[in-house]
């Protein structure tokens, strides 16, 4: 693939609209939108270039599960993306000067109220939506403790909640229940058995 060019068409609070035009290995030229964090006034980045694109973790994702690991903290979301609630995981972008961990600590504590514990595991980064978006995300399996409590964030609406097994699989098969995509999958893995 070859990019001929990369134009900015929206410079947003955080994340920006681009086109880029390019030929593929056939020699077709095309067109191809995506939103990307780095150009946004988040991070003050003027220009977006061909190697820019998804080459840096910009944010953290968390499955939190409480001290004994019965009960798995989803969060009821409204995304105007999608124009309805949302179920899915703590997730936010890494401050510049932030270690994914301290990230996971702050958002943890923004979105649900809850103190971090421990980390089990850190998977290395994946890319949250490849078709429209270059934002990649490390994944960290984590235990959390103390009082939950609604996201005081203004912009937000957030409300998290523990889940235990019982919860979740009602929760799975109501059709009047939407969730993330990969909150969906990872919750049906620890129906599963998969462990924590």
């Amino acid at each position: 693939m070859k990019a001929d060019n990369i134009k900015l068409v929206h410079r947003g609070e955080y994340l920006s609209y681009y086109e880029i035009a390019y030929s593929d290995e056939q020699g077709n030229h095309k067109t191809y939108e995506m939103v990307s964090k780095n150009g946004s006034k988040f991070n003050n980045t003027e220009e977006l270039t061909l190697s820019d694109i998804g080459k840096e973790d910009i944010a953290i994702v968390l499955i939190v599960l409480n001290r004994d690991h019965s009960k798995m903290l989803l969060l009821k979301e409204f995304r105007m993306g999608v124009n309805q609630y949302v179920y899915g995981q703590v997730t936010g972008f890494i401050d510049e000067g932030e270690t994914d961990e301290q990230a996971s600590a702050r958002e943890l504590k923004e979105e649900a109220g809850l103190d971090l514990v421990k980390v089990i595991d850190k998977l290395s980064s994946s890319f949250s939506c490849a078709p429209i978006a270059d934002d990649k995300a490390i994944m960290l399996v984590c235990e959390a403790e103390g009082e939950i409590c609604n996201s005081k964030d203004v912009n937000e609406e957030i409300y998290p909640f523990w889940c235990d097994k019982e919860m979740a699989r009602k929760l799975l098969f109501d059709k009047d229940v939407t969730f993330a995509a990969r909150t969906q999958a990872i919750v049906y893995m620890w129906l599963l058995g998969a462990n924590f």
